[in-house]
């Protein structure tokens, strides 16, 4: 046995010798990390996969034991001579370094590349001082470690055989947090990054968090997310997690993409690529995967995946840059915005959000509501507005409300985007519901005490990438005189916001309180109301407005489409009115989705329900359909 132990420790001995620098200690990380050596004598790390090598920081006095290997993709048996792309894999608790190495990764490489892999510190959760059960939010953050780690993997990837280009850090669980912590510090030039089921240090709130571990747990999220919040961008992010992940919940996990993503758009860097994955998409769909935190595998070995990860370019669609690298036309740079959106803004998790909704809305005839949506209902609404776009959009994108602008409604045969699976789930029936206490106290009438309203149509608009022109400011209803009342109002549209609205990318512009007879005799737009613009607003929130009130479209100079898709209702007491150019409302509603609506819901919507071999699928526009009237965005009084 002690010559066993002794066998091992000449061993290690042996590794460390051949790994670690022989440079003096320094204090910067980045003088320390450089070999002296002669790069023609500099070993092929990855020669002896099966070793367990080490290296030691001189100046941390942290070792760092990894494995590393060459990834040849199935049928090729050279890496050939050109410099070789490198990716670091961060494991969760559960795997080792040689688990990793076994599994079969040339099954889905898209080219040859080094695999490394380091081990997790012993006793620590990768840059954590606590690898217990409750380490993660116990546990102190190890800033040290971190410049440990960074130093080693500078060392790696300086060898002369490495592409500086394609250098990605990809990990699961545990070693998803520490990925996060690795390219937040900026200490290693990594352009690809990817991470699966993550979390963090710490956790946004104390649910099921025991009472005697939950001091600091909080603050200590706090503090990771300003790490992350500062990192300096890369070409490529991709973000797997679970719908139904009970370890690492979505909604924590969210923030974290959400930092993120809002760094990488002050960047103007590609945003942040996002698979969401249901429960039977996992690695394990059996009931021993009680937590649903096992897709490992699911997230990462995928021929879609290194594609991704080691693309010379980021594909075109993933990159859905929201600011753009074109120089702005100097005549379309918008100025600051004048509305201060904080004003007019509650969120459904502060109390009383509907009494403060409402008297916003009273006020102004408009309310912004955050917090409606949570990111896979904005994912999955977003992917069907770009479906409904590719059948919208023709070749030349004139537009079928200005230039680049369109309305959902005009191209559909039924008038309506209700018939659609995500539009009608999430917003009509989620979003819709939760937004109910606050549309039964716009549409109360004080004459009969009552509150009565219902469902009219779903409808919304978009406009494309490099649009520069304004829309003219406008209202979207005129009635006449004698119906003309402030409240309740006859007619209510709810503008979902399913990407995050910025100066850029062509957001709303709105007057607050202002309506079509104050715009009458208005010779030009005063300055102030073309800055009005509805920015910054998060994705999830709902813009509740009186479609009455005057607003307008404004340029998108960001690289991709915003998407403003809504759903519309009418108060009780103008339905009565039967005018003949809106009642009865077009049946948009298919069966098929109706009974799948909730019953308060199903209540509003009944006059929607198709009849049996009614169109309610095609979303084809006809020969005419750029010469129509959307019904549900402008109807004039005759």
């Amino acid at each position: 046995m002690v010559c066993q132990v002794l066998k091992l420790l000449l061993f290690m001995n042996e590794c460390v010798n051949k790994q670690k620098i022989q440079s003096v200690p320094k204090t910067n990380w980045q003088e320390r990390s450089r070999s002296p050596r002669d790069e023609a004598n500099i070993a092929d790390f990855w020669s002896s996969p099966k070793d367990l090598q080490s290296w030691q920081d001189e100046v941390t006095k942290h070792r760092i034991n990894f494995q590393a290997q060459l990834v040849l993709p199935n049928g090729q048996r050279s890496p050939g001579d050109a410099p070789l792309a490198v990716a670091f894999y961060f494991s969760g608790l559960g795997h080792e370094a040689r688990d990793i190495l076994k599994m079969d990764w040339g099954s889905f490489a898209s080219c040859p590349f080094i695999l490394i892999v380091p081990q997790r510190p012993s006793g620590r959760w990768w840059f954590i001082d606590d690898d217990a059960a409750w380490g993660w939010v116990e546990g102190e953050f190890c800033q040290e470690l971190v410049e440990a780690f960074a130093a080693w993997m500078n060392m790696m990837i300086d060898h002369p055989r490495v592409d500086k280009r394609r250098l990605g850090l990809f990990g699961f669980s545990a070693g998803a947090y520490a990925v996060l912590e690795m390219f937040a510090s900026g200490l290693v030039p990594i352009s690809r990054l990817a991470v699966g089921g993550l979390h963090g240090h710490g956790q946004p709130n104390v649910k099921h968090i025991p009472q005697k571990r939950s001091a600091g747990v909080v603050e200590k999220f706090e503090k990771f997310l300003q790490r992350v919040e500062g990192h300096a961008g890369a070409e490529h992010i991709e973000v797997v997690h679970g719908k139904t992940d009970k370890q690492c919940p979505w909604l924590d996990a969210k923030k974290i993409v959400d930092a993120l993503t809002k760094k990488q758009l002050q960047l103007g860097c590609p945003k942040v690529k996002l698979r969401l994955l249901d429960a039977h998409e996992q690695d394990t769909f059996s009931k021993r995967n009680k937590t649903h935190h096992d897709y490992m595998k699911a997230a990462f070995m995928r021929k879609e995946f290194f594609k991704g990860f080691f693309a010379d370019k980021v594909p075109h669609g993933e990159a859905n840059m929201a600011s753009p690298k074109r120089p702005l036309p100097s005549a379309s740079m918008p100025s600051a915005s004048t509305l201060e959106v904080a004003k007019f803004t509650v969120s459904t998790s502060m109390d009383g959000w509907e009494e403060q909704g409402f008297q916003i809305f009273r006020k102004s005839g408009f309310v912004i509501i955050e917090d409606v949506l949570d990111h896979v209902q904005c994912s999955e609404v977003l992917e069907d507005c770009r479906q409904m776009a590719k059948e919208i959009v023709a070749p030349q994108g004139a537009g079928n409300r200005g230039k680049g602008r369109y309305s959902f409604g005009v191209a559909s045969s039924t008038g309506s985007i209700l018939h659609r699976e995500a539009i009608a789930k999430h917003l009509l029936n989620e979003g819709g519901r939760l937004l109910q206490p606050l549309l039964s106290q716009i549409f109360f009438d004080e004459s009969d005490r009552l509150s009565s309203f219902s469902c009219y149509s779903g409808g919304g608009d978009f406009v494309l990438p490099g649009v520069e022109e304004y829309q003219h400011l406008h209202a979207d209803m005129q009635v006449k005189k004698d119906l003309d009342k402030q409240m309740p109002p006859p007619f209510l549209a709810i503008n979902f916001v399913v990407q995050d609205l910025t100066e850029l990318n062509g957001p709303m512009r709105i007057v607050p309180g202002k309506r079509e007879r104050d715009w009458r005799n208005q010779k030009k737009e005063p300055d102030r109301w073309r800055c009005s613009r509805l920015c910054p607003v998060p994705a999830g929130s709902a813009l509740v407005r009186d479609v009455r009130i005057l607003h307008g479209g404004t340029p998108n100079l960001s690289e991709e489409t915003r998407f403003l898709p809504s759903v519309e209702y009418v108060s009780a007491w103008f339905r009565a009115t039967h005018r003949p150019d809106m009642f009865p409302p077009r049946r948009c509603i298919p069966q098929d989705v109706f009974v799948t609506l909730h019953s308060d819901v199903q209540q509003i919507c009944e006059e929607l329900v198709a009849e049996p071999g009614d169109d309610t699928e095609d979303m084809s526009p006809d020969d005419d359909w750029h010469s129509k009237v959307w019904r549900g965005v402008t109807f004039w009084c005759t």
